[in-house]
């Protein structure tokens, strides 16, 4: 009797942790969710069958280069945002994240702030555009955008040559999670 009872939990156990490792909305190398980075995007309606793909459904059917390429849920909340390579014909170069269930392998997702970003990574570059400041960093793929309107006042408008991350407010939270397979 003992030896079923054992037997039953080492395989309870094994599937608990493997259904943890499959967790379709993780962010880690060269994965988002479903998604892989070697994956074609001809592939993508295999890959997200029970969404809805939003794009040139021929070409995406063909692996040829379209236009950006929006996944939703079927009840129609979205999900992301696939860039195709420009200079290729099958593969993603980068991802814009829309749904906040996405974390990344640190627990950085949407809702995060720049104390939590800046505590579960290094920073690489940050730089400042007319509406954003895009931090990356050091060995990831991942990088995020911060809303200028969250700099202090003096910071917001105009051309900034240069930013340091301690002129970046805690509190400031995350515009955009991006991943970029291209750099």
């Amino acid at each position: 009797m003992n030896k079923y009872v054992l037997f039953f939990a080492v395989i309870g156990l094994t599937i608990v942790g493997c259904s943890s490792k499959n967790d379709p909305f993780t962010i880690s190398e060269g994965k988002v969710g479903k998604f892989h980075k070697a994956d074609a995007i001809k592939d993508l309606y295999a890959i997200f069958a029970n969404d809805s793909i939003v794009g040139d459904s021929i070409a995406i059917s063909n692996g040829l280069i379209g236009s950006r390429i929006s996944v939703f849920e079927k009840g129609g909340a979205p999900l992301l945002h696939l860039n195709p390579v420009q200079d290729s014909i099958s593969v993603i170069g980068s991802i814009r994240v829309l749904d906040k269930r996405y974390k990344t392998d640190k627990g950085i997702g949407l809702e995060s702030t720049f104390k939590e970003v800046s505590n579960a990574y290094s920073i690489d570059n940050i730089q400042t555009t007319f509406s954003s400041v895009i931090v990356s960093f050091k060995g990831s793929e991942v990088y995020v955008t911060i809303d200028r309107k969250e700099l202090p006042e003096d910071l917001r408008y105009g051309n900034i040559e240069t930013l340091d991350a301690i002129q970046i407010p805690q509190e400031a939270p995350i515009k955009n999670l991006m991943i970029s397979w291209q750099r």
